[in-house]
């Protein structure tokens, strides 16, 4: 613990908190319709969809992980962020329209209308494990924060933000997690964009000799040389292009215009705060230096609480809002996922129970993963490897010919080839450009043939 003005940042936090509960049970009285508790009845415009998507894809891994990687590793980490925002363009630029214009629910569902129902199963399956790990890492991502303040044990932080984004979540639905989208989405602008990135680089700009030109060397330095570079790139480039939370935005629009929009100005977001994450790590290797592999995490907020504390606690709270925005968002998929396509009862209780359920795996996956990048890399690959080349190719099915045959076999090969590579810990080539590779080979080999005249 510091020795700071922890009352005031405290109470901010908790303010935050309570105000972010109040929403949940708010948004509750408007839900009237499963299509309502799942995709708030698809009645959001650009600016609405553009806060609540932004806030969604600038979570745990656009932070947090990110400035972990960058004060581990130099600038090159920052290739995370820029995959990220590249993958959203993209998407507004191909996939958004089609997303939408499929009027359906989940991502699954999607596949199969794509495919077959066996191929949509197998897809439902991946995507809820990969979604595990995904609210594990955000929930890593908040409770290393609230760690740096409170004198609480980690693993009770990791309990009790756990419970509190599956209660909003739980009782308010899509409804919740885009009006609270919103409030954090103008709370991450001011705290991340307008407050840290300037002040903390005022604070390091004295001590800039303490950094390396290695640290800053980009694209590439001597830790993340080319390799690596791609490996993060493409890691991340894929899920913004296919990716289930991304996709439950789009299906929510009220049209296929306002889908593309969102997902190109939430592109332009996201590289911004890719921006101002690189100058936060950067400013946080100076004035937090020497700490070791798995405390890199905490760098960010450590940084952070050599501000005023009034500051510090809105910066803070900033980023708070930075995971639990994002949690919030996977969470309401998954358990949409679970209804929709595992259970196949499109049913408020049985997408409430699905909830509780991913929420409390994804909090035991957390308490066993204690390295948040670790949890990013598993939670990342899996899904890059096994899903993402498939859809794509089934989106353009006239041009690429693919078969239900080849996207299943791409899809159960390319997530378990990248996970037993991942377990390997080999050096070289790594597991999400090996996956792919190993995804893309069915795909092409399992096409349709010309038919004969």
């Amino acid at each position: 613990m510091l020795q700071m003005d922890e009352t005031t940042i405290l109470g901010i936090l908790v303010f935050y908190l309570i105000s972010i509960i109040a929403v949940g049970l708010y948004s509750s009285r408007k839900i009237k319709s499963v299509n309502g508790f799942f995709l708030a009845e698809r009645s959001l415009g650009p600016g609405i969809l553009t806060a609540t998507l932004t806030a969604t894809v600038v979570g745990g891994s656009a932070t947090i992980a990110t400035a972990a990687l960058i004060y581990r590793s130099g600038l090159p980490g920052l290739w995370l962020d820029i995959g990220g925002a590249v993958g959203l363009l993209v998407l507004a630029f191909s996939l958004a329209k089609l997303v939408r214009k499929t009027g359906l629910y989940t991502l699954p569902e999607i596949t199969g209308h794509l495919f077959d129902k066996k191929t949509r199963f197998a897809a439902a399956i991946l995507i809820l494990l990969t979604q595990v790990a995904w609210i594990a890492l955000l929930i890593q991502g908040t409770s290393t924060i609230l760690s740096v303040l409170l004198p609480v044990e980690y693993e009770l932080l990791l309990v009790g933000i756990t419970l509190l984004f599956i209660f909003y979540t739980i009782v308010g639905g899509q409804f919740a997690v885009v009006y609270t989208d919103i409030i954090q989405f103008v709370i991450m602008i001011v705290g991340v964009c307008l407050l840290a990135a300037p002040l903390l680089l005022m604070e390091a700009l004295p001590h800039l000799s303490r950094l390396s030109p290695e640290h800053l060397a980009f694209p590439i330095n001597s830790s993340i040389g080319i390799l690596p570079m791609a490996s993060f790139f493409f890691m991340m480039l894929m899920p913004h292009i296919v990716g289930p939370d991304i996709y439950s935005k789009l299906l929510s629009a009220k049209d296929e215009k306002t889908a593309r929009t969102g997902a190109l100005f939430s592109g332009v977001f996201k590289l911004i705060f890719a921006i101002a994450i690189g100058v936060i790590a950067i400013s946080a290797f100076v004035l937090v230096p020497g700490l070791t592999a798995p405390e890199s995490g905490q760098a960010l907020p450590l940084a952070i609480t050599q501000l005023n504390p009034l500051l510090a606690g809105v910066i803070l709270a900033a980023f708070v809002s930075v995971m639990l925005s994002s949690a919030d968002s996977v969470l309401i998929s998954a358990g949409t996922v679970l209804s929709v396509d595992i259970v196949r009862k499109k049913t408020i209780f049985v997408s409430r129970i699905g909830l509780l359920l991913i929420g409390l795996l994804a909090l035991m996956l957390a308490l066993y993963l204690n390295d948040i990048i670790a949890t990013l890399k598993v939670a990342y690959t899996i899904f890059t490897a096994g899903l993402t080349l498939p859809i794509i190719f089934g989106f353009y099915k006239q041009k690429t010919k693919v078969t239900s045959t080849g996207a299943f076999l791409a899809l159960i090969l390319g997530g378990s080839i990248s996970l037993f590579w991942l377990m390997l810990d080999s050096p070289g080539i790594d597991a999400v450009l090996v996956g792919l590779l190993v995804s893309l080979i069915p795909l092409i080999i399992f096409r349709k043939q010309p038919s004969s005249t």
